[in-house]
């Protein structure tokens, strides 16, 4: 009888494995073809945007155009309001600083800018590895679209959530929500019109292609470690503490006030940006004069002997210090806490406890 209830429990058990096993295989596939489908599927559509940044949250309509992986392009065509400020109160100087800055800002919104896959291969191999997908039925339709939910929930605190509804017929995704860790609407995206009709989106690049080519192309080259020396006249100084999932992804060439190294690391869904630099850089207090944020001061801590700026960017977290003749920023959507452990361990090249 004993054996007998064994048996059973144990076909049991491996019966709910193979049934797990199947379902989180399948979750996973689809999201491989959501990811392919940002490559395959021809389109040209108008989509709302809203986003989180140091700005305050904004809102805006642009129009894509995607025929493949390289030809895939985006314009902001309206700005639905003004954007909302994270913190009430602004001061007239800051209003002023931009008000004064709005024409060059907007010449470089309204224009092609490169509209970049949401997953790269490298985030199709981590989000299973961090996230639990989960797939719905979804009763409503997009854009005149039945769609289908994939939602990635992380399997570590403090990281964000992820709604993709995404096409039935062809995996294509139509709307994105991005929640926080308390589950608050971030940044999503939502299609009001698109058309898969190959015909009218290659009619539509021909009629646009002089005017998106004629845009700059903002190129971030992907770098060797042996490149970053050269940059840096030394090797770049990399973490030795990174939270749970999180892995390097690549060393960029980045230009802004001077060259910078950027080790970029992720967890699939999250981006930590590390950049280094031996050039000098301004003062806090005159970036804050040139970006109208003269009434915000930055907090600092002593790391050891070092002196570390604490920022806070939208939904990002930031630190910025100076060490062994190196200017090191980093940003990242995660708690403080981590973010400054990353921090601590590259001060102190040990991994705190």
């Amino acid at each position: 009888m004993l054996r007998k209830s064994i048996f059973v429990f144990s076909c049991l058990t491996f019966l709910v494995f193979c049934l797990t096993s199947s379902y989180v295989l399948a979750n996973v596939d689809k999201l491989k073809r959501i990811a392919e489908a940002e490559s395959d599927v021809a389109y040209i559509g108008l989509r709302l945007k809203t986003y989180s940044s140091s700005r305050g949250s904004r809102t805006i309509e642009e129009v894509v155009i995607h025929r493949n992986a390289k030809d895939s392009y985006g314009k902001v065509v309206a700005i639905i309001g003004a954007p909302k400020p994270v913190e009430e109160g602004r001061r007239d100087a800051e209003r002023n600083d931009r008000n004064r800055n709005e024409r060059s800002r907007r010449e470089r919104e309204f224009r092609w800018e490169p509209h970049r896959s949401q997953f790269s291969v490298k985030a199709i191999e981590l989000i299973p590895q961090n996230y639990v997908l989960e797939l719905r039925h979804w009763g409503e339709k997009i854009a005149g679209h039945e769609t289908d939910l994939l939602i990635i929930k992380p399997k570590f605190s403090g990281r964000s959530s992820k709604y993709i509804y995404f096409s039935r017929k062809n995996s294509v995704i139509l709307r994105v929500e991005d929640l926080d860790a308390a589950g608050i609407l971030r940044d999503m995206f939502v299609y009001t019109r698109i058309s898969f009709d190959p015909e009218v989106v290659d009619s539509k690049w021909d009629d646009l292609r002089d005017e998106i080519e004629a845009q700059p192309w903002h190129n971030r080259p992907k770098i060797t470690l042996a490149e970053a020396e050269k940059i840096l006249k030394k090797a770049p100084i990399q973490p030795t503490f990174l939270p749970s999932g999180f892995q390097l992804q690549g060393l960029y060439k980045r230009q802004f006030r001077g060259v910078h190294v950027q080790l970029k690391y992720t967890d699939g869904l999250l981006d930590i940006s590390l950049f280094e630099t031996t050039n000098e850089v301004r003062s806090e207090s005159t970036n804050r004069s040139s970006r109208g944020d003269r009434n915000r001061e930055e907090a600092t801590i002593r790391i050891g002997d070092t002196t570390v700026r604490e920022h806070r960017r939208g939904p990002d977290n930031g630190f910025g210090w100076r060490s062994d003749d190196v200017n090191f920023f980093i940003t990242g959507p995660i708690p403080h806490s981590e973010l400054r452990r990353v921090v601590e361990s590259i001060i102190l090249r040990k991994d705190p406890k």
